[in-house]
């Protein structure tokens, strides 16, 4: 087996995918990507009995040293191929697993998860790509939009999901938060909407939001680069919705500020409450700091090191 050969098994799910490569990028690995298909609750235990209800086509050798997997669904296959191959792969899982702890040599999951146990590394987000060093070698690049040149505001809207619903009431209250922004402030406002926005959530924003700063970003936009976006902003406004987009902004060392979007889950609560302790994010209420965070989230850098610790005869 190649030493840095590296297999992301994946779930389809963008947001779980790009920490899985985040996670291999930083490791050095050289990874390729196995996607899986989606299983009902049924078939994914099942397959603990009968292997061949998840492995895939796409899954034969040569196997490679690392498997890194990240949510529920992945978890069976890197499960059935840990078994196969014992010490002969490292497996490393992102998020709580739905399967025994143990299964796994290596878990990474967020605080909010309450996941405990030997092998267990906690973050306080998502794993991104976002670092200091990354925004510094982004800022070399030299073509970049003349936009992103300008005094900007990113805002980063997710949409309905399980655990979240956004009301009418909501959309006017950050609509009225937003034009607050707009009035108050000579930036540029780059509205990023996600696949989950709807196109009743963003029609809305487009046409309440009357203001001439305001510049709509569709999510199949390729004008500018959403990464990119980040590192050049001055302030990020991100929806409460999504782990891995506020992740990603408490990520830029920027002020941060959320607009609250009610939620079923407690998880979500204590996620949000963890990082208002640690004072990288305030809720939006239309008025704004330039003021950056003394900290950022740094969870990469720190998990690549304690795995390196842990597994060193793999990354040596």
């Amino acid at each position: 087996m190649d030493r840095k050969s590296c297999w992301i098994i994946s779930d389809n799910l963008i947001g779980h995918e790009n920490q899985s490569i985040s996670l291999a990028a930083k490791l050095q690995l050289r990874y390729k990507i196995k996607k899986t298909r989606k299983k009902n609750f049924f078939k994914r235990n099942l397959s603990i009995l009968f292997p061949s209800i998840l492995i895939n086509k796409n899954i034969y050798p040569p196997y490679p040293k690392v498997i890194i997997s990240c949510g529920k669904n992945t978890a069976y296959t890197s499960y059935l191929l840990k078994k196969k191959l014992k010490n002969k792969i490292l497996s490393i899982f992102i998020q709580k697993p739905p399967i025994n702890l143990k299964n796994f040599d290596i878990v990474i999951a967020p605080k909010h998860d309450k996941c405990i146990g030997k092998n267990v590394i906690t973050t306080n987000g998502a794993l991104t790509k976002i670092s200091q060093n990354y925004i510094k070698k982004i800022k070399k690049i030299k073509k970049i939009p003349t936009i992103l040149k300008k005094k900007i505001i990113v805002v980063l809207f997710g949409g309905n999901s399980r655990h979240h619903k956004i009301t009418s009431n909501i959309l006017k209250e950050i609509t009225d938060k937003l034009m607050i922004t707009s009035t108050k402030y000579n930036y540029k406002i780059l509205i990023f909407f996600s696949r989950r926005t709807g196109k009743y959530n963003e029609n809305y924003l487009r046409t309440n939001l009357i203001h001439k700063n305001f510049i709509f970003i569709s999510p199949k936009s390729k004008k500018i680069n959403y990464l990119q976006a980040l590192c050049w902003a001055k302030i990020i406004i991100v929806s409460s919705d999504s782990v891995s987009m506020v992740s990603d902004a408490c990520s830029t060392g920027k002020p941060v500020y959320i607009i609250n979007i009610p939620s079923k889950s407690k998880k979500f609560g204590l996620f949000i409450k963890n990082l208002i302790n640690l004072k990288l994010i305030k809720f939006f209420n239309g008025t704004i700091s330039l003021k950056n965070n003394k900290n950022a989230l740094n969870d990469i850098e720190t998990i690549v090191e304690e795995i390196k610790k842990k597994k060193f005869l793999f990354f040596k």
